[in-house]
């Protein structure tokens, strides 16, 4: 199998941080370097976004909430999926919280300050739907040493990379205190960096982050 992945992309890292876990033998390869993407890997990927997986028989998989799937099925031990119905659905609910109504709008929000956007009512409803998901991913978040309890879930899988890109976030924003109504959440990055798993996924973005700044150092 090979993954189709950038280290500072959260997307990808959440497929990386399952793919390690499970201890899947895939490898990871970079797209065509360039941002955005350039347009010879919309032959691999249609909508020309990573992360894509390319499975043994050639089946090309997109999109993050697929892929991932994908592999709880296809290595299923261990497991990131509770056994009991109603406890995958709670973890099903947080990754989607945290994919649409964090994770979307801050990767959102991050181009338009950086941008330096004039479109305020914009940028307030994405404020807006980020401050509502942060609630109810507070509100769902454990006292384990992973997010919904005693065992990783696939919810880790999107948290981890979701909290990771909140501390350049709340720079870019000039808003210090932006996780103060969310301590669970804010405390995550402590659980992450101990986790074998979760530090690693997390230490690559670091070091995607400081050549993202060097490249934009040297622009």
């Amino acid at each position: 199998m090979k993954l189709y992945s950038r280290p500072l992309s959260p997307y990808s890292s959440i497929i990386r941080c399952i793919a390690y876990y499970k201890q899947a033998p895939i490898k990871v390869v970079s797209p065509p370097p360039g941002s955005p993407i350039p347009e010879e890997f919309r032959a691999i990927s249609p909508f020309n976004r990573i992360p894509v997986l390319i499975t043994g028989s050639g089946l090309t998989v997109i999109e993050a909430s697929v892929i991932a799937e994908y592999l709880e099925e296809h290595f299923p031990e261990p497991p990131l999926l509770p056994a009991d119905s109603r406890d995958r659905a709670i973890v099903r609910m947080a990754t989607r919280a945290t994919e649409l109504e964090v994770l979307a709008p801050v990767m959102e929000l991050f181009e338009l300050l950086y941008l330096k956007s004039k479109d305020e009512p914009r940028v307030s409803k994405l404020f807006r739907q980020m401050e509502i998901g942060l609630a109810e991913v507070e509100k769902r978040l454990g006292q384990g040493p992973y997010a919904l309890g005693d065992d990783m879930t696939l919810a880790d899988a999107w948290l981890t990379p979701t909290r990771f890109v909140f501390n350049s976030f709340r720079q870019l924003a000039d808003r210090p205190d932006l996780l103060d109504p969310y301590p669970k959440f804010d405390a995550l990055e402590q659980r992450i960096v101990q986790d074998p798993v979760l530090s690693l996924v997390w230490y690559e973005m670091a070091d995607g982050l400081e050549v993202f700044l060097g490249e934009l150092e040297t622009a």
